[in-house]
Parts: C-alpha cells; sequence; structure tokens
C-alpha cells in the first residue's frame, strides 16, 4: 500500500500536445478561426466608428483622409494574423515584454578581496614615488647636482690651474 504512493508523480498542469495537432484550424467563416473572426471584426467596426466621425461629425470632405481608419484597424489585424515563432501576437508580446522590460538588469558581479586591495594600495603608493622622482623630486635633485657641478667646476678649475702651474 506504501508502495504504491511513492510511485504517484503528482500532475503539474502541462500536457504535451503533437505537432500536427497544433497545427489544426478550426475556421467558422470566410476561413477564420474564432480568434481572428474577432480581431477582425473588431478592427472593421473601429475604422467604421473613426470614418464615421472624420466625415460626420468633423466634416472632412476628403478622401485623403481614409488613412486615419486603416491606421485605426491595423493593429487588429496585426494581433489576428501575424503569429511569430508559430505563437499568437499577444502571447509572444506577453512572452517578450517578460523577458526584456519587466526583468531584472544583469548585473555584473565586481569582487575583490583584502590582497587585491592591498595590490592596489601598494601599486598606487610606487606610482606616486615614481611620480615624485620624476616630478619635483628629480627637479630637486637637478638643481643640487647643478649646485655639486658649479662647485665642483669651480674646484676643476682651481685644480686644473694649479695643475698648469705645477706642469
Amino acid at each position: 500500500m506504501y508502495h504504491d504512493e511513492e510511485r504517484i508523480v503528482p500532475y503539474d498542469g502541462a500536457v504535451e500536445i503533437p505537432k500536427e495537432i497544433q497545427k489544426i484550424r478550426d475556421p467558422i467563416i470566410f476561413n477564420l478561426t474564432k480568434r481572428e473572426l474577432c480581431f477582425v471584426s473588431m478592427g472593421i467596426i473601429f475604422a467604421a466608428a473613426s470614418l464615421w466621425v472624420l466625415f460626420r461629425w468633423i466634416g472632412v470632405r476628403n478622401s485623403a483622409f481614409v488613412i486615419f481608419p486603416v491606421l485605426i484597424a491595423t493593429p487588429f489585424l496585426l494581433f489576428a494574423f501575424i503569429r511569430p515563432m508559430g505563437l499568437n501576437l499577444e502571447d509572444w508580446l506577453t512572452i517578450w515584454m517578460s523577458n526584456n522590460i519587466k526583468s531584472a538588469p544583469v548585473r555584473k558581479l565586481f569582487a575583490q578581496n583584502e590582497y587585491e586591495k592591498a595590490l592596489e594600495l601598494a601599486k598606487a603608493y610606487e606610482e606616486k614615488i615614481s611620480a615624485d622622482r620624476r616630478g619635483i623630486g628629480w627637479m630637486r635633485k637637478t638643481k643640487m647636482e647643478k649646485g655639486k657641478k658649479t662647485m665642483k667646476t669651480e674646484k676643476a678649475k682651481s685644480k686644473k690651474s694649479a695643475y698648469k702651474v705645477r706642469m
């Protein structure tokens, strides 16, 4: 009795449907399914209503304004007939929005341990020292060296002169 209960797999609600059955259409009228017929009829109703508002209430008498009812009916026709990746457009848009808009942005992990922090501090200190040697410290040394050189050249001149006298 207990062994049979362990073998029972809970039902998760997913049923695999063969692909041949998924492609079957059940047209109602004009070779349109119920879903397509609903979207097409809504598009026609909204286009006719916008045409009536344009010509009756606004008083437009130019036929160029027929483009507005067409633009109003276009989204309904797209939802009726466009099937990206075999899905209805509203299903595909829901999945696309959940993946691209609603989901959290990609977070980049920046991990740094104590050794890396100490290494960065040591490099910064070495760069500072080398900059001091190249910068202000170097200028001080050159001034001191110039002062030493002038002292050396005076001593050398005095020695040379003394040497010349001796020769």
